[in-house]
């Protein structure tokens, strides 16, 4: 062959994606090695060259059917930043019904210097720790990484859970050029799958003859002779499924979009029924009410809330002589001052109810079913609200692994209430961020019935004051007052709670952009009931800029937005603000009598298509000095993709228009 040609020919392969690769295992070539860059996307730091899901299913008597899931990744470093993907983390469930093994575990780095270079990981740096009761984790951290390494490793988890696997992740946070899924299940297990993401997928569909060998011990007709082992081989249908993706873009975290791995490309499967030889079908998860009905049963759930004798005593003193309204926040205050969160989500227990009273320690379902339980001997409406967490990912579709979180709902006149005991600075009504996914909750009823609860109606609130002051010296100084309201006042208490003076300082100061500020007050900082106020004096002479005879002003101070957020001109998440937001800012801005205003910033009055959002502009000039009032308001906190260029000029606008100055001159 031509050399040219062959020179060519070997170019075009090495920087072309998704070519015929060897992918066994082990088999990782030069020209892998040699790649600098990714050809789809250039600023990747890293790239999964190939990854692997194979689940199949074993049959032993003693256990039944188990599954194990081979799981092969290689994955291209190409830079320093992509170091992080060289750590491994896998978790391994226990629960009532076994625990999750791993095992076939090997580990290589793969370097060029000349030949490959190939350096397996030592056993010695693959450590096990217990997270909690529930959960193992299992890391470890590929040897002799430099930028343009490949690492490459495999293992196998068998699990006796059947009824939800873990997610299949087809996608990551850097491109995916191949990713092959094989599920073999055998045809007494019908499972339904579960799609989430953006890319496309198919899914083949095929049969093909399985074998399981059960053994059992033939009966003896002879009162000497014993029973002798038998085996018997029963042939059945294996149905499979496949999935092969090549070319997968990187998921781009991108401001506001929540947890991200809610538009992760993936595929789940949930048991939909079981049907053996000769026993009826037995049906599994077929809508959220059976969900919560099924979590209700459980012995960790629903029967921890008939358990009261442990606490009557107390809550009998605690509500003497109260309306029911009292009641209900006297217990709910009770429950939140006095138990710590361990900081543990799950929908069940995990020292149950009467061990949390005790001890005053639990996880969120310990300490929210004890509150619900003690509103319920209270004689008021009260029933526990299954959530999932933002983290723990949105679950369109019904199924026991969508819930990991427990909070109180409770109808106090005729009003429902969302209580979380588990935060010490949250109040009613007001939630945890991590607790705000768009997809809501279902309160569970006493007979396991289920209602859809939304989380929309969470907003945060602000209010500002200041008042500016230039004196003929050219010191100017501010006054300042803020008062913060339900969610921003729970995100701001959270930030300043537990800091000592100068740290406090520190931290105010941070949140208007460093301005330098004395004479700090800070009000209701633990009375969760109260918005929190947060006044100082600020040096605000820096905002001030003299020219000639002329004064240079940004009316705004400390207060003006100067950097969009959403740069990207296309978006593909929706972006997802956690709640609704109102900030209300006022100014007055006092001069020397020897200036006059020379030019101002013009009026402005803004809204967003379909109530999404408002702005609100204005500035007056009076014999006092100036008055500037801003209005921002989102009123629409998850944001559909459609409308993300609307929302892009819509800061852009803000922006531009808070940037604007006031000019003053000399008289």
């Amino acid at each position: 062959m031509n050399k040219l040609i062959l020179l060519i020919f070997i170019t075009s392969l090495s920087a072309t994606t998704c070519l015929a690769q060897n992918y066994k295992f082990g088999k990782v070539s030069k020209e892998e090695l040699m790649q600098d860059v990714h050809p789809n996307e250039p600023e990747a730091d890293a790239a999964i060259l190939y990854r692997l899901f194979r689940t199949k299913f074993n049959y032993t008597n003693d256990e039944g059917f188990t599954a194990t899931t081979n799981f092969q990744d290689r994955i291209k470093i190409y830079n320093e930043k992509g170091n992080d993907w060289a750590s491994v983390s896998i978790f391994l469930y226990t629960g009532s019904g076994g625990a999750e093994s791993i095992s076939g575990l090997k580990a290589y780095t793969y370097n060029l210097d000349g030949k490959i270079e190939k350096t397996k990981l030592d056993r010695k740096n693959i450590f096990e720790d217990e997270v909690n009761e529930n959960y193992t984790k299992v890391t470890f951290s590929m040897p002799n990484i430099k930028s343009g390494s490949i690492i490459e490793y495999e293992y196998s988890i068998r699990s006796p859970y059947l009824t939800t696997f873990d997610k299949y992740y087809f996608q990551e946070s850097i491109p995916v050029d191949v990713v092959e899924m094989t599920v073999a299940a055998p045809e007494y297990l019908v499972y339904k799958t579960h799609r989430n993401g953006w890319v496309p997928f198919s899914i083949a569909k095929s049969s093909r003859e399985g074998n399981l060998q059960i053994s059992y011990k033939e009966k003896s007709t002879s009162k000497i002779k014993q029973p002798e082992n038998r085996t018997r081989n029963i042939k059945y249908r294996e149905d499979v499924s496949e999935v092969n993706l090549k070319n997968v873009p990187s998921l781009k975290l991108e401001p506001y979009a929540g947890n991200i791995n809610n538009y992760r490309t993936t595929l789940q499967f949930e048991l939909e029924m079981t049907r053996f030889p000769n026993d009826s079908p037995e049906f599994f998860t077929t809508s959220w009410d059976e969900v919560a009905s099924t979590i209700y049963k459980s012995s960790d759930f629903g029967s921890q809330l008939n358990r009261q004798s442990f606490f009557k005593d107390e809550v009998d003193k605690l509500i003497a002589g109260m309306s029911e309204k009292e009641k209900a926040i006297k217990i709910y205050d009770y429950v939140r001052n006095k138990i710590t969160w361990n900081g543990n989500y799950g929908i069940f227990v995990e020292n149950g109810t009467a061990s949390t009273f005790k001890n005053k320690s639990g996880n969120i379902a310990d300490i929210n079913l004890l509150l619900v339980s003690m509103l319920k001997y209270a004689g008021i409406k009260a029933d526990p609200v299954l959530l999932g967490t933002k983290s723990h990912g949105i679950y369109l579709f019904p199924t026991r692994t969508g819930f990991n979180a427990v909070i109180a709902g409770v109808e106090i006149e005729g009003e429902l209430v969302l209580l979380d005991a588990s935060d010490k600075l949250g109040s009613p009504n007001v939630l945890k961020s991590q607790l705000l996914n768009w997809f809501g909750g279902r309160m569970v009823d006493d007979d396991g019935t289920s209602k859809a609860i939304s989380l929309k109606n969470a907003t945060a609130i602000h209010y500002a004051l200041a008042n500016v002051n230039l004196d003929d010296t050219g010191i100017a100084s501010a006054s300042v007052k803020n008062r913060f309201a339900n969610n921003y006042a729970s995100e701001m208490r959270k930030s300043l709670y537990g800091k000592e003076e100068t740290e406090l300082n520190t931290a105010v100061s941070a949140e208007f952009n460093d301005t330098e500020i004395e004479n700090l007050n800070v009000s209701d900082l633990l009375n969760t009931y109260k918005p929190l106020s947060v006044s100082f004096d600020a040096d605000v002479a820096s905002y001030f800029e003299t020219i000639g005879d002329k004064i240079y002003l940004n009316p705004l101070f400390f207060y003006s937005t100067d950097e969009n957020l959403f740069k990207s001109d296309e978006r593909t998440l929706p972006v997802d603000f956690d709640y609704s937001r109102s900030d209300r800012i006022t100014i007055n801005i006092s001069i020397p009598e020897d200036y006059v205003v020379e030019s101002l910033p013009e009026p402005l009055v803004v809204s967003m298509v379909d109530g999404i959002a408002s702005y609100k502009y204005n500035i007056s000039n009076a014999t006092a000095g100036l008055s500037i009032s801003v209005q921002r308001t989102i009123d629409t906190p998850l944001v559909a993709v459609d409308y993300y260029k609307s929302l892009k000029a819509f800061f852009e606008m803000i922006i531009k228009k808070e940037s604007e100055k006031v000019v003053f001159k000399k008289a």
